[in-house]
């Protein structure tokens, strides 16, 4: 048999000092959330811990059930929640930033190379001929597009332009 209030405040114990009442409870989430962001323990716990937040009753009445130290339980967790759901959205709003520099970059570069192939060919680049100037971009990347533009003359470029298999 175990006694979890008397298990040792080690991270050893840390998972099953979790299943615990009161300060032991409390304590190991503090210990929880203070652990690094990668810790196989938080990875394992936090899914139980996210659940027991989003499933607590948030009317008073409920709440006024609680001792006072239960009560400060379910306050550090709702607030530790809290948190986690603001670093989520914070990161999810870097990684869109992220993406939309890097979408916006590359779309300044097809753009640029989209003038030059029309220059190249003395005329404007038919929407059809943009779409495979995107797709070679992605496929070939920009220094295949800058070799056709730059070693082919205008009749060979509309040619592999227009010649699905070029590469």
């Amino acid at each position: 048999m175990v006694v979890i209030s008397e298990l040792p405040r080690t991270r050893e114990t840390l998972l099953l000092r979790l299943l615990g009442a009161g300060a032991v409870l409390r304590d190991a989430i503090r210990e929880l959330t203070a652990l690094p962001e990668d810790a196989w323990e938080r990875s394992i716990a936090l899914p139980w811990l996210v659940r027991l937040c989003t499933e607590l009753p948030p009317e008073a009445s409920v709440r006024a059930a609680l001792d006072p130290e239960e009560e400060e339980i379910v306050t550090e967790a709702q607030q530790w929640f809290e948190q986690l759901k603001q670093s989520l959205r914070d990161e999810a709003r870097k990684e869109a930033l992220q993406e939309g520099i890097k979408e916006g970059i590359k779309e300044g570069q097809i753009g640029t190379r989209a003038k030059q192939f029309e220059k190249k060919l003395g005329r404007p680049f038919a929407e059809a001929e943009r779409s495979v100037l995107t797709e070679r971009f992605d496929r070939l990347g920009p220094d295949r597009l800058d070799d056709v533009l730059l070693e082919l003359p205008a009749d060979a470029v509309a040619a592999w332009l227009a010649d699905p298999a070029a590469g």
